[in-house]
């Protein structure tokens, strides 16, 4: 019997996105014992401040990007043409955002971590170098899993031989951006001799327009961004390093969740914007099909987390005074990823059907709702506060998708 190459294609992406969610699993036990609560809390603060200016680096190239390269997949001029705008403007987006990052860094009195925030900036050249807006567009999942296990093997490596003492929670971040750059220069550079890339002046312009042209997309991934990282920040300013190190354990147990919520958005995105290009029918039944398997794994995966809730705490080193508190916190933070999985699904649809505009007035309008009531409840309630914040907000947004989608007859 006759395997489909869909599925082959999802096997060996599943792969290397698996390596995304055990790294994590076998890194955070290994950083609480030597780094303890307060040395994650940090780790965890700045990871999440460069995850959020990552976004304003991609920019549109993981969505307007990836759909173009989908669709046009087999015209190698609009492939070479494309992939150079978009490397040149990510380069000037990049050089901008590296200097006053800098800049605010240093010359800021009450920012007290300048060498943790300033040694995680590889993370932002890594994610510049990072070819795989390209490779989903065009398919090749197999050469995603290569750099993904490989990058991800070189950071636990590094960890496990270097982080010795308390104080080397600074280094960690480092370790995580400069093996994502040892793997995605050389990939980059694969890019180049493939696809015959050649930077010229007119790339500038090129990029310049783009910027222009994908604004508004670029803010609304940019409010996306801040309400998916933004939770821990705030946790860290008004309760302190040590309950974001707490935050942190349970945000890495539902963003493994997570983390395979958006691996099917991304192996979908390509295939659900050719086809309902193509034809409409056709690729709304992919989509439904796509996502429906992803709701029924991230259904069964969350009740296992529910009832397994404990041991699953043992394994992340927390202490015995702590568990029972944070099982209950647990048990609630697991209805995050249920609703992520269904809001996903109808951002992808919203991109697929060219109605970017109303997602971006939804999504300023999550964005700033998040950052209200994750600040009051987090405020009222400390940790189970950013958790009902989390899950009204994605309510609220799944809500407005499907009013959107309500009018074109698709939901």
């Amino acid at each position: 019997m006759r395997v489909s190459p869909k599925i082959i294609n999802f096997l060996i992406y599943g792969l290397g996105q698996s390596i995304n969610l055990l790294s994590p699993l076998i890194v955070m036990p290994f950083l609480i014992r030597i780094c303890k609560e307060d040395g994650l809390g940090k780790i965890g603060i700045s990871f999440s401040i460069c995850l959020i200016l990552n976004c304003i680096i991609d920019y549109s190239s993981y969505l307007n990007g990836t759909k173009n390269i989908a669709v046009n997949k087999k015209d190698n001029s609009f492939l070479r043409k494309s992939i150079t705008d978009i490397y040149t403007y990510k380069f000037l987006l990049f050089l901008v955002i590296i200097i006053l990052f800098t800049i605010i860094t240093l010359s800021i009195p009450s920012i007290h971590e300048k060498k943790l925030l300033l040694l995680s900036t590889p993370i932002l050249l890594s994610q510049l170098l990072n070819p795989n807006w390209v490779l989903q567009g065009l398919e090749n999942f197999k050469l995603i899993t290569i750099l993904n296990i490989i990058s991800k093997t070189i950071y636990i490596t590094l960890v496990f031989l270097f982080i010795k003492n308390r104080e080397d929670y600074i280094w960690a971040n480092f370790y995580l951006g400069i093996s994502g750059v040892l793997v995605y220069f050389g990939a980059f550079l694969y890019l180049v001799k493939k696809f015959k890339l050649n930077y010229t002046y007119q790339n500038v312009e090129n990029g310049l327009h783009i910027i222009k042209t994908d604004f508004n997309i670029c803010i609304s991934e940019f409010c996306l961004s801040i309400y998916q990282y933004f939770p821990i920040i705030i946790i860290g300013y008004f309760t302190g390093n040590a309950s974001a190190g707490i935050y942190r354990i349970i945000e890495q147990i539902f963003s493994i969740f997570r983390t395979f919520i958006f691996m099917f958005f991304n192996f979908s995105y390509p295939t659900v914007c050719y086809d309902v290009e193509k034809n409409l029918k056709k690729g709304l039944k992919v989509w439904k099909l796509y996502h429906l398997a992803n709701f029924t794994i991230i259904i069964f995966g969350c009740i296992l987390v529910y009832f397994f809730s404990d041991y699953i705490l043992t394994f992340f080193h927390v202490a015995t005074k702590d568990k029972q508190i944070l099982t209950n916190l647990l048990r609630i933070a697991i209805l995050v990823p249920v609703l992520l999985v269904i809001s996903q699904a109808l951002r992808q649809l919203m991109f697929a059907l060219n109605l970017s505009s109303s997602y971006t007035k939804i999504i300023y309008f999550s964005c700033i709702l998040s950052v209200i009531l994750l600040s009051a409840f987090v405020y009222l309630y400390g940790l189970k506060g950013s958790f009902i914040a989390m899950i009204l907000v994605e309510l609220i947004v799944i809500s407005l998708y499907s009013l959107v989608l309500s009018k074109k007859d698709i939901c």
